[in-house]
C-alpha cells in the first residue's frame, strides 16, 4: 500500500489487493443493477477478464469515456481516456507513429518498471480503438509497483481523465464509488460521491458478503440473500443474463451450473 497527497484529488491510497477487490466488487455491482434494490452503481457498463491473480477490469459510461485497470502478480495499471482526449490530443503521439498497440499510450505511464510491462500489455488490450488513425485511446495512466507508484496520473494530474484514475485511489470500505458531478472540477475529496441511501445498505451488504467470499473461491448466493438484494419479480431474461456474467467470476445461483450458454 502506498499513499500520495495531491493538490488536485487530495490523499490517495493505492493497494494492488484493494484495487482487484473493488474491480470485483464493482463488476458484480454493475451485472446487478436493474435487478437488485440499489442505485448509483460505480460503473455503468462493466467488463472484466482473468481472474483474481492477472486479469482487467474495463469502466466504461457508455458516453465515450472509460477507464482499465489491469493486474498481476507485479501490481497494478490504469489507464484512462476521455472523448476527444487520447494519446495524439493529449500525449504528443504523432499520427505517423500510431502502432494500434502498447507503444500509442507508453506516454501515459512514464517511468513504467519493466517487470509491469506484461500487465501494461494487458491493460492496452483492453482499450478501444480510434476510429480515424486505429491508435489505442487512452489520455493518463498510472502504475503501482510494490511500494512505488509512477504516471501521469501523477506528474499531471490535470490531465483530462484523470479524475477516473484517482478515484481508485478513494475506496470507500473496500468498494469503487461513483465520479461526483463535480469531477469535471477536480477538488479533493469531491470527485467520488458515496449515495450513502439507508434503502440500499441491504443490497450492498449481501455483495459485499458474497464478493468476500468469491475472493477465497468459487460461491454461490444464498436464498435468503437473493430475496434481500433483488426487486419483487426481476425480468427473467435479465437475470438470466445476470447469471451467465457473474458465473465469469465464480459466483453462481442456487442451481445456476445449469444456465445454458449465450447464444452465439
Amino acid at each position: 500500500m502506498i499513499e500520495r497527497a495531491t493538490p488536485c484529488f487530495g490523499r490517495l491510497v493505492f493497494d494492488r489487493d484493494a484495487i482487484v477487490r473493488a474491480a470485483l466488487r464493482a463488476y458484480v455491482e454493475s451485472r446487478l443493477y436493474r435487478v437488485g434494490r440499489f442505485s448509483f452503481p460505480a460503473a455503468a457498463v462493466a467488463f472484466w477478464e482473468g481472474d483474481l491473480q492477472r486479469g482487467a477490469f474495463l469502466n466504461d459510461d457508455v458516453c465515450g469515456n472509460y477507464e482499465v485497470v489491469a493486474w498481476t502478480e507485479a501490481g497494478v495499471v490504469g489507464l484512462a481516456y476521455e472523448l476527444g482526449w487520447g494519446p495524439i490530443e493529449q500525449l504528443g503521439l504523432s499520427v505517423d507513429a500510431v502502432t494500434g498497440g502498447p507503444d500509442d499510450v507508453r506516454g501515459a505511464v512514464p517511468g513504467l518498471p519493466a517487470e509491469l510491462e506484461p500487465t501494461f500489455v494487458l491493460a492496452v488490450s483492453r482499450l478501444n480503438v480510434g476510429p480515424e488513425h486505429q491508435e489505442r485511446d487512452a489520455g493518463v495512466g498510472f502504475w503501482l509497483h510494490g511500494d512505488r507508484v509512477g504516471g501521469l496520473l501523477f506528474d499531471k494530474p490535470t490531465a483530462i481523465g484523470a479524475v477516473r484514475l484517482a478515484a481508485w485511489g478513494l475506496l470507500h470500505k473496500g468498494r469503487l464509488l461513483p465520479l461526483s458531478c463535480e469531477s469535471y472540477r477536480p477538488r479533493p475529496g469531491w470527485i467520488v460521491t458515496y449515495h450513502d441511501r439507508p434503502q440500499d445498505a441491504p443490497a450492498h451488504a449481501v455483495m459485499d458478503a458474497v464478493v468476500d467470499r468469491a475472493q477465497k473461491g468459487p460461491t454461490e448466493f444464498t436464498p435468503a440473500e437473493l430475496e434481500t438484494l433483488l426487486v419483487p419479480t426481476p425480468d427473467p431474461k435479465r437475470v438470466l443474463g445476470v447469471q451467465r456474467r457473474l458465473q465469469m467470476v465464480g459466483i453462481t445461483w442456487p442451481g445456476s451450473p445449469e444456465i445454458p450458454e449465450e447464444p452465439s
